[in-house]
């Protein structure tokens, strides 16, 4: 069995937004038969959201989790991306196959065969290698350099600086690794309170997949916005817009989404403020289409 696994909760409707047009993508990369012997299952704490997509083809299912859940899975350390690690852990300890977990913020660009086949022989994925710690990318990785050498950190031997930090939006393991996601957690809980950041959970997933054999990159069929929140306000402008139609229909008119498009207005915007801009931290904000005039040129 194959399974596809999201997470997706709280107060910030972007984040559903985000799921929904993932799954819309999904059914325009994958075709009527690509998802065979396939589940997908969303965590989720607002699970009547979902119900407004009641002709969705997609083999759905749902773990519904509450707000107090969602507080023991941050843990004693209060770490949101520690809830990813006991996702994965609950979703595991009763199941056997292929998992593939994918951020809410991912498009699916092609289909996920080849990758769970891989799986399947014993292939760790992650969504894409971003750069070792040792090469001091930008600035946080400069200081998460600093700290792995002055705390002496290695793994079998191996210097942590030294491994790859790889993009953790897509992990695909299959069921026989599950106790990698022990080690994964260990090391977030024992490391996060002395170098509290974002990123320690990233880490702790390339570190522990690495050294199991290596990692294969899922970033050829799959595209991740984590850089790109401010495509939440054209998301919920386009379900706004189309919200009477059918799946069948969503799936055709996202393609009028084009999040590269957004991207490079957005790096264009960052590269020629002035001054004065950077100052007050004057934010981009992207144009929203007229929808009713892009629907009349498809």
């Amino acid at each position: 069995m194959n399974y596809l696994v999201f997470l997706c909760y709280g107060t910030n409707e972007r984040v559903f937004h985000e799921c929904v047009y993932a799954l819309l993508s999904l059914t325009r990369a994958s075709g009527a038969d690509g998802l065979k012997n396939t589940e997908i299952w969303i965590y989720t704490d607002n699970v009547p959201w979902f119900s407004n997509f009641k002709d969705c083809p997609l083999p759905l299912h749902f773990r519904e989790i509450d707000s107090s859940l969602i507080r023991k899975w941050r843990g004693a350390i209060d770490f949101v991306h520690r809830v990813k690690i006991e996702t994965l852990l609950d979703f595991t300890a009763t199941r056997s196959g292929n998992v593939l977990y994918v951020d809410s913020d991912i498009v699916f660009t092609g289909g996920l065969q080849h990758i769970y086949n891989n799986i399947a022989a014993g292939s760790l994925y992650m969504h894409i290698a971003e750069s070792r710690i040792s090469q001091m990318a930008n600035p946080l990785f400069t200081k998460m350099n600093r700290f792995l050498v002055s705390s002496k950190l290695q793994l079998n031997g191996k210097p942590l600086n030294e491994m790859m930090m790889w993009n953790a939006g897509v992990l695909g393991f299959n069921t026989k690794y599950n106790y990698l996601l022990k080690d994964v957690l260990a090391f977030t809980d024992r490391e996060y309170p002395r170098f509290p950041k974002h990123i320690i959970e990233q880490f702790a997933f390339s570190v522990y997949f690495q050294d199991a054999g290596g990692i294969k990159a899922a970033a050829y069929c799959t595209f991740h916005y984590w850089n790109l929140k401010e495509a939440g306000q054209q998301l919920a402008s386009f379900f706004g817009h189309f919200k009477n139609c059918t799946w069948a229909e969503l799936a055709g008119y996202s393609t009028l989404i084009t999040l590269d498009n957004l991207m490079q207005q957005k790096v264009s915007f960052l590269a020629n403020r002035k001054l004065t801009d950077m100052l007050s931290k004057t934010n981009w904000n992207p144009p929203i289409p007229d929808w009713a005039e892009m629907q009349r040129q498809v």
